[in-house]
C-alpha cells in the first residue's frame, strides 16, 4: 500500500530537515533501519514538533505515519498522513495511504473521498480500481451477509492485543490465547510496536470460583474454592515460564488429544536470537514438561503459527523462506520418527503474492488462513481452502460478518462443529477475540389463499407441498386464509392449493443457490368454477377459425391448469360480436372452439374432458366492474346487445365488439375419472366395422400400454372385435395386423383390464408402445422415468 520504500524516505528526509530536528530524524532513521517502529515514530514526533517548515513538517508526518502502518495501528496513522495533508496539500501518496488506512478504519466514505482524491492528483493511477471494487464489496457483502453470527468475547479481551484464540484439542471447556497485556512478572516491552512482548495465556470455563480472603496484619490472605450454580470463563492467567519467556510467544495449536503443545517463540535459541521458532511441549494432569525446538528448517530462518492435523502426522506453519511465491507463505511437513520431513509449499491457490498467516487445519480436511491477497475487503481476509474431486486446492473468502475492512485471522473451530472464535482489529484498533456461530440458511413460505375475483380470503383450504426430495406437507388455510411452511435449502417446491367450489391453484417456490436466509410471500388466487373463465389472448384472423401462434402460447396456461385439476371436465365456449349473420357467426364460434378443444388434445389433454361450443353472438358480454374501470362511457351490468352498442361512437363500438368477441371455459363436472380409451382424439371420419370403432394405434403419443385382443390377417376381419367398442390396429408385418383395446398409462391398470377381459374367454394381454413401435415392458418403465 505505500509507494515510496524507507529507504527513499531516508534519503529525502536527510536532505529537508533543518538542523533543528535534524538529531532526532537522525535518531528516528537508525531506529527505523533496525525494524524498531515504535521507538523510530517516537523521535519523528518530536521532530515534527521542532520543525517550522511546513514543507518538511509534511515529510516528517508522512514518515510517522508509515510507522503506524508497519506496527498496524491505522487510526494513529490515519492521523499523521491527515497531518503530511495539512503541510501539503498535494502530497499524493499520503491521501492514498489515508484511504487505505480510513479503509480499516471502517470510514468507508471517507476512504472513498481520498481515493478519488488521489485519482484527481494522479490521474495515471491504476490501484483505484481495486479500490473501488473493494468498497463495492464491503457494500455487497454486507448486503447480503455469510452464514454466521459474530460477536465479540469480552472475557478474554483488555485494552491490549488479544488474539489467535484455540481449544485444548477436543476440550473446548479450556481457551488458550495470545496478548501483550501488562503482566505482574513481564515488564520488557517489544521495540518494534513499543508494547509488551505477547504471553500465551489460558481460561477454564466452570463453576468453580476461587476467593481469596482479606489479607489480616501479619497473616496471608488465603484462597478457597467456590462452586456455585452458572459457569463461566475464569480469568485468564499465564500458563508459566516453562513455555512463556522474557521474548514474544503467542500462535499456537494443540494436538486432536490435547496433550501436545505447539507454539511460535522469538526467545534466543543457544544464546542468539534468530527470527521466530515453532516449539512443542507435552503436557500431562496440567503439567508441562520440557520445552522442544522442532527443526524444521535451518536456523537462519523463521517460521511461526502451527497448526496440526486431526492425526499429528503433517504440521502446517507459516515461513518467508525462499522458494515461495510473496512474502508470508503456508508450507507443511511431515511427521518422520522424532523430526519432521523437508518443508513442502502448499503452492497456488493457496499462497499468493501477498501474506498468508495463521493456518488453521480442521479435522474435517479443510484449511483455513489468512491473507492479505486481492480479493479481500481491506488488510487480513479469513480465507477457505478445501479440496475437489480432482484433488487440486479451492479457496473461498469466508466474507463478512467473518471479515472487516480492519485485520481479520486466526479462526479456530470447535471440534465437529461449525462455531468457533477468531480474532479481529475492527472497532477498536487493537486485537481482540470474536466468536462466532453457523446460523442455517431459513426459508419461510407465507402464503394467503383468495378468491380471485372478490379476493376475500378462503378459509379451510387444503395446501400439499411437495419438495424435489419427494417430501410431502398439508396444511390448511386460516380463517384469513393465510398458511406457512418452513422450507429447506437448495429445494424445488410447488405448492397445490385446492377448495371445493374452485379450481385448483399452484405456486412455484425455489430455494436453489440461495445464499440468505428469507421469507417467500405470496397470494394465491383460486377461481370458482361455477361461473365461465374468458382466456385472453386467444386471437384468430378475421373470419377465420385456425389459432394464431400468440394464441397458442396463451392456450399453454389452460394446458396446466387442467393438468393441475385432473377430474374436472370443461366445455370451451367460443362468442362473436354482431358483425355478419348470425348463422355465420354461429358456424365461426363453433369452429374457433374446436379448434381450442384439437390443440389441448394435442398437448395431452384428453378428449373426453373437453367440449366445444360454438354460441355464436347469442350471448353478447356482461360489463364486470373491471371492465367499466377501466372504460369510463360503460356501465357495470350493462349488457353489450347489438341494441346498446348501436348508441356508441365508432371507436367505442369497436371496444364493444373487441370485449364481446371472446373464448371462455366452464366447469362442467369436478368427478371425471379417464377411461381407457380416454387417451386418443376421436377421428373425424374413423373406420366402423359393426358398432366397433377402428383408429390407428400409431397416431398415439407417448408411452402407453395396450391390450392385444389378437393378430390376424390384412384381409381378415375378426369376429372378436365386435366384442369392443373402440379397437386400435396396427400393422405387424406386410401381411398381419395386430388389434389392440384400451390406452392406459401405468401397466397395472393395463393388466386389471386384461384380467377382465380373459375371463370373457378372450385371450388378451398387455404390451407396451412408443410411437408407433412395439417395446419392451424395461424399456418402457425407463422411458417413463
Amino acid at each position: 500500500m505505500k509507494t515510496l520504500s524507507f529507504a527513499g524516505l531516508l534519503c529525502i528526509i536527510g536532505l529537508l530537515i533543518s538542523c533543528s530536528s535534524q538529531s532526532y530524524v537522525n535518531r528516528g532513521n537508525k531506529m527505523l533501519k533496525s525494524g524498531r517502529y515504535f521507538h523510530a515514530q517516537e523521535m519523528y514526533e518530536k521532530a515534527y514538533k521542532k520543525e517550522k517548515d511546513r514543507e518538511r513538517k509534511a515529510e516528517i508526518a508522512f514518515m510517522n505515519a508509515n510507522c503506524f502502518d508497519e506496527i498496524n495501528r491505522p487510526r494513529k496513522a490515519a492521523s499523521w498522513y491527515r497531518k503530511a495533508i495539512m503541510n501539503r496539500d498535494t502530497f499524493v501518496d499520503a491521501v492514498k495511504n489515508l484511504g487505505y488506512a480510513e479503509l480499516k478504519n471502517y470510514r468507508l466514505e471517507e476512504a472513498e473521498e481520498n481515493f478519488w482524491e488521489y485519482l484527481d492528483l494522479k490521474p495515471e493511477a491504476e490501484q483505484t480500481d481495486d479500490v473501488a471494487k473493494i468498497l463495492k464489496r464491503v457494500s455487497y457483502w454486507e448486503e447480503f451477509p455469510g452464514r454466521y453470527k459474530v460477536e465479540v468475547l469480552k472475557e478474554f479481551n483488555s485494552s491490549s492485543s488479544d488474539f489467535a484464540p484455540i481449544y485444548m484439542g477436543q476440550d473446548t471447556n479450556v481457551i488458550f490465547f495470545t496478548s501483550n497485556r501488562k503482566l505482574k512478572d513481564k515488564v520488557k516491552k517489544d521495540g518494534v510496536t513499543g508494547e509488551y512482548f505477547t504471553n500465551l495465556l489460558e481460561s477454564h470455563y466452570s463453576n468453580e470460583v476461587v476467593r481469596k480472603s482479606r489479607k489480616k496484619k501479619g497473616r496471608k490472605a488465603k484462597s478457597r474454592t467456590i462452586i456455585t450454580d452458572t459457569y463461566q470463563w475464569s480469568k485468564p492467567s499465564t500458563i508459566g515460564d516453562t513455555i512463556n519467556s522474557d521474548w514474544n510467544e503467542g500462535a499456537a495449536c494443540f494436538n486432536s488429544s490435547g496433550d501436545i503443545f505447539y507454539f511460535t517463540s522469538s526467545r534466543k535459541v543457544n544464546k542468539d536470537n534468530q527470527g521466530t521458532k515453532i516449539f512443542a511441549v507435552q503436557r500431562q494432569n496440567g503439567e508441562w514438561g520440557r520445552v522442544a525446538l522442532q527443526e524444521l528448517v535451518p536456523d537462519s530462518l523463521s517460521v511461526a503459527h502451527p497448526s496440526i492435523s486431526a492425526d499429528g502426522t503433517i504440521l502446517y506453519f507459516v515461513s518467508d523462506m525462499p522458494g515461495g511465491y510473496g512474502g508470508n507463505d503456508i508450507w507443511m511437513s511431515k511427521k518422520s520418527g522424532s523430526g519432521w520431513t523437508e518443508p513442502q509449499n502448499l503452492g497456488k491457490p493457496i499462497n499468493s503474492e501477498k501474506d498468508e498467516l495463521f493456518p488453521h487445519i480442521r479435522d474435517n480436511g479443510k484449511l483455513y488462513f489468512a491473507s492479505d491477497r486481492d480479493g479481500g475487503i481491506g488488510g487480513l481476509d479469513i480465507y477457505m481452502a478445501q479440496r475437489a474431486e480432482t484433488g487440486l486446492w479451492e479457496v473461498e473468502n469466508m466474507k463478512y460478518p467473518i471479515n472487516s475492512t480492519a485485520d481479520d485471522f486466526a479462526i479456530h473451530f470447535q471440534p465437529n462443529k461449525e462455531k468457533g472464535m477468531f480474532s479481529s482489529s475492527r472497532k477498536k484498533g487493537n486485537d481482540d477475540i470474536y466468536r462466532f456461530d453457523y446460523v442455517p440458511l431459513q426459508f419461510t413460505f407465507l402464503g394467503q389463499v383468495v378468491d380471485s375475483e372478490s379476493k376475500n380470503p378462503v378459509e379451510r383450504a387444503s395446501i400439499n407441498l411437495v419438495s424435489s426430495d419427494g417430501e410431502q406437507l398439508d396444511v390448511k388455510s386460516d380463517d384469513k386464509g393465510n398458511f406457512r411452511f418452513e422450507l429447506k435449502p437448495d429445494l424445488e417446491y410447488i405448492a397445490m392449493v385446492s377448495k371445493d367450489g374452485y379450481l385448483n391453484g399452484k405456486e412455484q417456490v425455489s430455494t436453489v443457490g440461495i445464499q440468505v436466509s428469507r421469507n417467500f410471500k405470496s397470494v394465491i388466487g383460486l377461481k370458482a368454477i361455477e361461473k365461465p373463465i374468458e382466456l385472453p389472448n386467444i386471437f384468430y384472423d378475421f373470419g377465420k377459425w385456425s389459432l394464431r401462434e400468440e394464441s397458442k402460447e396463451a392456450l399453454d396456461g389452460l394446458v396446466e391448469t387442467l393438468n393441475d385439476n385432473p377430474k374436472i371436465t370443461i366445455e370451451l365456449g367460443s362468442h362473436t360480436d354482431f358483425v355478419g349473420s348470425e348463422s355465420t357467426n354461429k358456424d365461426l364460434s363453433q369452429k374457433r372452439a374446436q379448434s381450442v378443444v384439437d390443440y389441448l388434445i394435442e398437448n395431452g389433454i384428453y378428449w373426453d374432458r373437453l367440449v366445444a361450443h360454438g354460441y355464436g353472438e347469442s350471448q353478447p358480454r356482461v360489463v364486470s366492474k373491471e371492465i367499466a374501470d377501466e372504460y369510463d362511457f360503460l356501465s357495470e351490468e350493462t349488457v353489450l346487445t347489438e341494441k346498446n352498442i348501436w348508441q356508441f361512437t365508432s371507436k367505442q363500438k369497436e371496444v364493444a365488439n373487441q370485449l364481446n368477441r371472446r373464448t371462455e371455459f366452464k366447469v362442467l363436472s369436478t368427478d371425471y375419472v379417464p377411461g381407457p380409451n380416454s387417451k386418443v382424439k376421436p377421428g373425424s371420419d374413423p373406420n366402423q366395422i359393426g358398432n366397433t370403432l377402428i383408429k390407428d394405434l400409431n397416431k398415439v403419443k407417448g408411452v402407453f400400454y395396450t391390450i392385444q385382443i389378437g393378430a390376424f390377417g390384412k384381409k381378415t376381419v375378426p369376429g372378436v372385435i365386435q366384442n369392443f367398442k373402440v379397437v386400435f390396429k396396427a400393422p405387424v408385418n406386410q401381411s398381419a395386423v395386430r388389434y389392440t383395446t384400451g390406452i392406459f398409462d401405468s401397466y397395472k391398470e393395463a393388466k386389471l383390464e386384461s384380467q377382465k377381459i380373459n375371463k370373457k374367454g378372450i385371450k388378451a394381454f398387455v404390451i407396451a408402445y412408443y410411437k408407433g413401435k412395439k417395446i419392451t415392458f424395461a424399456e418402457a418403465k425407463k422411458l417413463k422415468e
